[in-house]
């Protein structure tokens, strides 16, 4: 009993860490995604993307949105050639929003106890029928979404990321803080 135990927490080990991001797989993201910019602008002007709600589909809806381009072909080729596909790309680009956007995010964590405290007081309100309350959770749905992604970003994604913040900011025209 006890090695199962073990090899199950192995298992888990090497699943999480096989999410992190690694240093070889940032640069690879990044100098695709520099030669990426100028095509996904044009992509952008022409409005095919469609913007993404969920966070947690982030990489499967923009795989899907490229993939379904006009400019597929472009894509696919400035990826292959930095030994990437588009699903790994957009998984690899959901990763690093995250972990820049939870580096960015740093300090606000009072502003985020705020917010779920404040969503706990109108739940708990006794004045508050059992509708208006379902309604109230539809509302805060698509924030405890953003919220409860940020909050699994690996320290490590951070840390990774962190540093590169302003190198994205200036070469990629990102306007995350650092």
């Amino acid at each position: 009993m006890r090695s199962i135990w073990v090899f199950l927490l192995v298992l888990y080990c090497q699943h999480s860490l096989a999410n992190q991001l690694t240093e070889q797989q940032l640069n690879a993201w990044f100098t695709a995604s520099k030669q990426l910019q100028p095509i996904i602008e044009k992509i952008e002007q022409d409005n095919t993307f469609q913007d993404i709600s969920n966070p947690s589909q982030f990489a499967e809806e923009m795989a899907s949105q490229l993939k379904h381009s006009k400019m597929n072909a472009e894509v696919s080729n400035i990826l292959a050639s930095n030994n990437l596909t588009i699903d790994t790309w957009a998984k690899t680009t959901e990763q690093v929003v995250f972990a820049a956007m939870a580096a960015s995010a740093d300090g606000n964590e009072a502003q985020i106890q705020q917010y779920k405290t404040m969503k706990q007081q109108l739940l708990d309100n006794p004045d508050l029928t059992k509708q208006q309350k379902q309604e109230m959770m539809s509302m805060f749905e698509v924030s405890d979404l953003w919220i409860n992604q940020l909050e699994a970003v690996p320290q490590s994604d951070i840390d990774l990321v962190k540093p590169m913040l302003d190198k994205f900011n200036q070469e990629l025209g990102w306007e995350m803080e650092n």
